[in-house]
């Protein structure tokens, strides 16, 4: 049996990565994290040279509740020799690889903190310890943090097909896509859907012969990034909106999808940009079509090519397409790791099997009040809109961190009054 631990975090993602360095503070603190890759790595198959974050650079790891963390981003500037470079690009967001190389730094400094290539096999309780086991090492800790990540959402009806000419964007398949002659749907008009489509225009993969983008919404929707939408995204919102009923949470959250999951204005702009060129200017030798409202409803393999039949919201009619290669970007979802299943019967859990979380992050369960089960972006409908981003990642690590420490580390409630007040005047 290894050390005691006070903390265990399972999964190293940009969360239970910020988690690492944010809880480094208190330095009684024992914590180890765990993941079953190889090394960093944050959606490494859908990050296109044009993709970028959608939050500014600011809101790292740590600086949010410790500026002076030797963890921030601008500290990876300096010791990487980049610090003046970077500030004459003038930008207040970085690309996706950049932050994930960011992220690759940062757990290089903590290499004794931090084990990848080491998936959790078991977990197990018995009354005053969780006992944790990879590779025949067995680990006791107080606590643990899933952060586990999230996984692609599939409609059900595709399954079947999966294979290298149908499947989800973040998937090994993309990295050896083929396009050359070939007709391309893409399914979804997220970002990742529109990031997808950009680069097959740019023949990424090979000139394709067509190129359709289908999306269910009534345009390519922008992200919602104004002053006051943004207050959506601050320690102040998140703790009004902890307080209310989970009904109006639901209704709340569904409302602000925008603000969370639209697509970057500046990059559909510069994406406009390039159609009109392309179909105006150059004659495209790719023809390509983008088709809002319209949601797949089934598929049929003819061995030679995919049918697809879709519902049109728009004009209430049916419609039909014909694709060589369908590229799934359905979004993500998040699913309760297996290694839960020995202590579920101990998990409250709500009608829709998802986590009942407190205030702290960790979930109501029937264990000791000295054992906590901290999660990481399982509380979009308790705690707010921020759950998924990057944005308050670092208060959230602040948080837990008290809460393991049982003490003050970090003021997390000392912030200047957001300009929108949502309590009784």
């Amino acid at each position: 049996m290894d050390k005691m631990l006070d903390l265990a975090g399972i999964g190293i993602g940009p969360f239970n990565l910020s988690l690492a360095a944010v809880s480094e503070k208190n330095k009684f603190l024992k914590t180890h994290f765990f993941d079953e890759k190889l090394l960093f790595q944050w959606h490494s198959e859908i990050i296109f040279p044009d993709s970028d974050m959608q939050t500014a650079f600011l809101k790292d790891l740590v600086t949010g509740v410790d500026p002076t963390s030797p963890y921030s981003f601008l500290n990876y500037l300096v010791q990487n020799g980049l610090f003046h470079s970077f500030m004459n690009t003038n930008r207040n967001v970085v690309t996706r690889k950049e932050f994930e190389l960011y992220c690759q730094w940062v757990a290089q400094q903590m290499p004794e903190k931090l084990s990848f290539n080491s998936k959790i096999e078991t977990l197990h309780y018995d009354g005053k310890f969780f006992t944790i086991e990879n590779k025949g090492k067995k680990f006791k800790t107080k606590n643990i943090c899933i952060g586990t990540g999230i996984n692609p959402k599939i409609p059900a009806f595709t399954a079947p097909y999966i294979s290298k000419t149908f499947f989800h964007a973040k998937s090994a398949f993309l990295e050896t896509l083929n396009t050359h002659n070939k007709s391309i749907v893409i399914i979804g008009g997220g970002q990742t859907g529109v990031e997808v489509f950009r680069n097959i225009l740019k023949e990424k993969w090979g000139c394709a012969e067509s190129v359709t983008l289908v999306s269910s919404r009534p345009n390519l929707e922008p992200l919602d990034e104004s002053a006051f939408t943004n207050e959506y995204f601050s320690p102040n919102y998140a703790e009004d909106f902890f307080t209310i009923n989970i009904e109006l949470k639901k209704q709340i959250v569904n409302y602000q999808k925008l603000s969370s999951d639209g697509n970057t204005p500046a990059y559909l702009q510069n994406l406009y940009n390039e159609l009109y060129y392309a179909q105006n200017v150059v004659n495209s030798q790719i023809n390509f079509k983008i088709l809002p409202y319209r949601r797949l409803e089934s598929v049929n393999n003819t061995n030679s090519y995919y049918e697809l039949c879709l519902s049109n919201h728009f004009t209430q009619k049916k419609e039909r397409l014909n694709a060589d290669i369908v590229i799934l970007c359905t979004g993500f979802e998040n699913s309760i790791p297996k290694f839960i299943n020995s202590i579920k019967h101990y998990i409250h859990f709500d009608e829709s099997d998802c986590f009942q979380v407190n205030k702290d992050f960790s979930i109501q369960w029937e264990g000791s009040v000295n054992n906590k089960i901290f999660v990481q972006n399982f509380s979009r409908y308790e705690h707010g809109i921020f759950e998924p981003q990057t944005s308050l990642m670092a208060w959230r690590s602040a948080v837990i961190t008290n809460a393991i420490s049982q003490k003050t580390i970090y003021q997390i409630n000392n912030f200047a009054p957001n300009f929108l007040s949502y309590e009784s005047v």
